[in-house]
């Protein structure tokens, strides 16, 4: 028992000894070949180094910038790469893309000599074991504590360490779609470090003063305009030196097709289909079957508002086809008002062009039929009043009567002719009476022509004017 207990206790004082060199006084000795012995084979040149450095980081703070001198400032280089824009969120005004971000910069106290471990010429640390520069987005817009996902850092044996770790940021972006489905977004990403001055922290570009777009995405719903990125420099109220940002800008165009297809093209159909309202005649059952077609609308701003003059049109020109078919089966219910015949028959048919379809109903009611036609409508001459040439003989009337008293049989024919004289004349009146109301019938009909010729003109020019307005407003951006 005695005899496994000292053993155990060598055991235990060699491993002691063994760990104790390794990480006490083979660092110690910053990887002279001196010391390179002492390494057990497992370890590889690489493990050595990486120890080494990861001791060095333990010693001094992770929080201090990497410089030798305080005054000293630490350049960083900053990129980012664009590989998805994953959406745009109009009513939140937030836009989130999918990049990856580029930072690079120089330690100091990451460096070796590649002669001494092999010639090892970079390794891999985390990010949280060593110095990264506090790069902020500014305007951001989002409930996540964490924008980056977890990547190693590139660190070479000059001490430039290379950190592109994958991001989905989240941004406010002021979004204008005045002009949807053809709207053009500005957006930009501010980046910048968020506790380090100028004057301590000194940002630069890592290539070019853009977003690049080597490994893009292409998105199905936003075209990229242009990625352009800027650097400035800006004194905030806070503090008295100034501070840096790179600003990225990305302009993106929305793809219409899609909308033209599901939102323009059925507006401008269904437009289209109720200028035939306006062809029909007002006696016709299918002016106001077709009128009850109802479109659909989304309330967006310049397009919205052609909607909604869209569906104003189409129920208005429901109303109005009411309207009209109402005027043209009047009939001879009552007669047009003497001045609203006036009006419309002299002055606005005439506008119209409309002048020779009223023509026989001006002039007060005479009614003027070319010589080869027979008129049955008009309050001019009597067709049944007897002719102007003939006149009657009251000595002939009496002497006939004189004969009718002496001659029965004359007396019969006399009772006869005096029948059909008083069927004629009643038959006379019923024409009369027809042909008035044919007339009253048929100056409703024209009146109901000449409105629906008014609201056809209307009905037209608001479509053109409001074309007019909202496309050059649309393609303009």
């Amino acid at each position: 028992m005695s005899t496994n207990r000292k053993r155990g206790w060598c055991v235990w004082i060699w491993n002691t000894f063994m760990w104790w060199t390794v990480f006490h006084v083979i660092p110690k000795s910053r990887g002279t070949h001196q010391h390179r012995h002492h390494f057990p084979e497992l370890f590889s040149e690489e493990d050595r180094l990486i120890k080494y450095l990861l001791r060095i980081n333990s010693v001094r703070s992770q929080y201090s910038r990497p410089v030798l001198n305080y005054t000293d400032s630490v350049n960083v280089k900053f990129g980012l790469q664009l590989i998805q824009i994953m959406d745009l969120n109009e009513r939140d005004q937030v836009l989130t893309l999918n990049v990856w971000s580029h930072y690079e910069w120089t330690d100091v106290h990451l460096r070796w000599n590649m002669s001494e471990y092999k010639d090892v010429e970079e390794v891999h640390l985390k990010a949280t074991e060593i110095w990264t520069p506090d790069i902020k987005l500014y305007n951001y817009a989002d409930d996540r504590l964490v924008e980056n996902r977890e990547a190693l850092c590139v660190v070479r044996n000059d001490g430039v360490v290379t950190w592109l770790p994958q991001a989905v940021y989240k941004s406010s972006c002021n979004v204008d779609v005045a002009t949807f489905p053809f709207d053009k977004q500005h957006c930009h990403l501010k980046f910048g470090s968020w506790s380090y001055d100028g004057f301590k922290l000194d940002l630069h570009f890592v290539n070019e003063s853009e977003m690049t777009m080597d490994d893009y995405y292409v998105s199905n719903v936003w075209d990229v305009i242009e990625t352009p990125a800027v650097r400035n420099v800006k004194k905030y109220v806070c503090c008295k030196a100034p501070f840096i940002d790179l600003t990225f800008s990305l302009t993106i165009r929305r793809r219409a097709t899609f909308y033209a297809y599901i939102l323009i093209l059925p507006c401008v159909l269904l437009t289209s289909l109720t200028l035939v309202l306006f062809w029909i005649p007002p006696e016709s059952p299918a002016k106001m079957q077709l009128g009850n077609l109802p479109p659909a609308a989304n309330a967006v701003p310049v397009l919205g508002t052609y909607y909604c003059l869209n569906m104003v049109l189409i129920t208005l020109s429901s109303f109005l086809n009411v309207f009209v078919v109402n005027i043209s089966f009047i009939g001879a219910r009552a007669a047009v008002p003497y001045m609203l015949k006036k009006v419309m028959f002299s002055f606005v048919a005439r506008v119209v062009c409309m002048e020779k379809l009223v023509l026989p109903f001006k002039d007060d009611g005479q009614v003027t039929c070319p010589p080869s036609r027979r008129c049955m409508i008009g309050n001019g001459e009597n067709k049944w009043a007897p002719p102007n040439n003939w006149r009657g003989s009251t000595e002939m009337t009496a002497n006939a009567q004189t004969e009718t008293v002496q001659n029965p049989q004359l007396a019969e024919i006399h009772a006869k002719l005096n029948e059909i004289r008083n069927f004629i004349k009643m038959y006379k009146e019923r024409l009369e009476e027809k042909d008035r109301k044919e007339k009253i019938a048929k100056e409703w009909k024209a009146l109901a022509l000449v409105f629906d010729r008014i609201f056809f003109i209307i009905y037209i020019s608001t479509i053109t004017v409001s074309l007019c307005v909202v496309l050059p407003i649309i393609f303009s951006s």
